[in-house]
């Protein structure tokens, strides 16, 4: 099959079939910058609240060696992805708008069975909130 045919098919299907743009990093960035610093349920890091963490995090991700990434041209699905901060992913989510009960269900979840491991615990965060969830929100 030619190429020229499998990307028209591609590209209708993802007009059709509901699947989202990919957004940079940057536009990541302008929307947590423009999200409340803090929330109801989602407890605070290391950093005055969530957003700093995030806004730094963001700011310095194509910087040489930090967090040990290698690959730089990523988008923002693929940044969250591999966010290793349950508490950061909750935050996010929260802010953007998503159902208080689905916040309580990931943080419960997380502290039944994250046994204080991060990655674990985002992981049982991105479960609960998946990405497409989040970003119809932050993007809307």
């Amino acid at each position: 099959m030619p190429w020229s045919k499998i990307e028209a098919s591609l590209l209708n299907s993802a007009t059709t079939d509901g699947l989202m743009r990919a957004y940079s990093v940057k536009e990541l960035l302008r929307a947590v910058r423009r999200l409340p610093a803090t929330a109801p349920q989602s407890n605070k890091g290391g950093y005055e609240t969530h957003r700093d963490h995030w806004i730094v995090w963001l700011k310095e991700y194509s910087g040489p060696g930090y967090y040990g990434r290698s690959d730089w041209s990523v988008d923002a699905r693929a940044v969250y992805q591999r966010l290793a901060n349950g508490r950061m992913i909750v935050w996010l989510n929260e802010v953007a708008g998503v159902d208080p009960k689905r916040i309580r269900a990931a943080i419960t979840a997380m502290m039944r069975h994250g046994n204080g491991r991060k990655q674990t615990e985002a992981k049982i965060a991105r479960f609960h909130l998946p990405w497409e969830q989040v970003a119809a929100l932050l993007f809307k």
